[in-house]
This record gives C-alpha cells, sequence and structure tokens, in this order.
C-alpha cells in the first residue's frame, strides 16, 4: 500500500503519514462542509485540492482547480489533468511566488520499492540526548548507555530525522534490510523493540517523552 508523507507544512500535520488505501483520495483543507482524506489546514490550500488515484497498480495526481496550483517535482500542474506520480515524487501544494506552501512525499508500497537508510552525521546531538556515529555510541542525560545493534538502529533512524513519524514498515526496511517480506517480521517484534528502547531512555518507560507512538501511524523522537 503507498502512502504520502507530509514533509512541509505551517500546520500541525508535518510528518504525518497518510496512507492511500483507497481507489482515491482528494488533498484539501478541512472545513465545516469539507472532509477531506489528506487534510491540511492551511489558508492557502483549496478545500478541494487535488486527487490522487489508483489505477491499473499506478497513481496519479489531478489538480482539482485549486486556487493556488499544484506540482510534481517542481512542475506545475495543469488543472484536472492526471499526472503520474513515482516513488519519492515531492507534491507541492499552494504555490506563492513559486514556492510551495505544503510539500507531500509520495511513497510506493515498501513491499515493492526497499527505502535506504537516511544518512547520519558523526557528533549528532540534542539536549537530552548525544550520538557518536564514528564510535557507535549513545549517551542519555550525560549516561552512556548499552544497546543492542537493533536498538542503536532504531534510535539513530529516528534521531537523523527529527520529529518524522516511521512507520513499522520503515522501520522494517531500515532496520532488516535484508529481509525481502517486511510481513515476515512482525508488529510485535516491532513493539518489543520499542519497548526494550524505551526503558533504556525513558526517566519513565510507562510515560514515554521522549520516544513517542502515533496511534495508526508509527514511531517517532521528540527532540
Amino acid at each position: 500500500m503507498a502512502f504520502v508523507i507530509v514533509e512541509q507544512c505551517s500546520g500541525d500535520e508535518t510528518g504525518r503519514i497518510f496512507p492511500l488505501s483507497q481507489k482515491s483520495a482528494i488533498i484539501g483543507r478541512i472545513a465545516p462542509d469539507s472532509a477531506p482524506d489528506i487534510m491540511i489546514q492551511d489558508d492557502y490550500i483549496s478545500r478541494q485540492h487535488a486527487e490522487i488515484c489508483h489505477e491499473d497498480g499506478c497513481y496519479t495526481l489531478c489538480d482539482m482547480g485549486s486556487a493556488n496550483g499544484t506540482e510534481i517535482n517542481g512542475k506545475h500542474l495543469e488543472p484536472y489533468r492526471h499526472y503520474p506520480l513515482k516513488h519519492n515524487s515531492k507534491v507541492g501544494l499552494g504555490i506563492v511566488s513559486g514556492i510551495p506552501r505544503v510539500v507531500l512525499c509520495f511513497k510506493e508500497s515498501p513491499a515493492t520499492v526497499r527505502a535506504p537508510i537516511p544518512q547520519t552525521h558523526p557528533g549528532v546531538s540534542s539536549a537530552w540526548l548525544k550520538i557518536d556515529e564514528n564510535r557507535k555510541e549513545v549517551v542519555v542525560n550525560n549516561q552512556v548507555i548499552s544497546l543492542s545493534k537493533k536498538e542503536y538502529g532504531l534510535i539513530s533512524l529516528l534521531h537523523s530525522n527529527k520529529g518524522r513519524v516511521f512507520s513499522k514498515d520503515e522501520i522494517i526496511d531500515n532496520l532488516w534490510p535484508e529481509v525481502k517480506d517486511p510481513g515476515a517480521i512482525s508488529d510485535a517484534a516491532i513493539d518489543q523493540l520499542v519497548y526494550r528502547l524505551r526503558k533504556k531512555i525513558e526517566p519513565d518507560f510507562s510515560q514515554p517523552r521522549y520516544l513517542i507512538s502515533k496511534k495508526g501511524f508509527g514511531f517517532m523522537l521528540t527532540l
């Protein structure tokens, strides 16, 4: 199943994942008389701004006559024409002075396209967390903690993408790249990995402050 990730937005939707489980999904601004499938809170987004369609195994994007326009990878879309979407296509919405107010990233099914491991940088840190990529060392609140390879992989992945929600399939793609079928790694295995990591990094793992779950979407690290 494909999905889109909100990469840029003035509202609280940044990092949110919208699965594309139906044949079509309307992108738009929520209003009393409008409840689009992909809801974006921005005054420059029309209530029915654009539509993503799925037919014969292909995804397309159509601008629905929006007031401020739509683009794919920087190319302007003519209204009411369908344009193909490919893995990692950048969808710009609400173009103001040539710059999109909102950017979505289209992702194909992890079963079809394997996501690369995002690159991190040596010595990245935050107020409570420091990761030394060269030494593979993690320091939480000035105390070195011992992590398994998968625990280290998860915290490094989330830390290098601060504030972004990762679905369980994306975590599998990055931590188990050798597994061809994401279904071979159970949800329980991911939940146990998160549980073990929380016990090591959270002041109170029963009430997590840092490693947050977004119900129905996945996990993120707050810094």
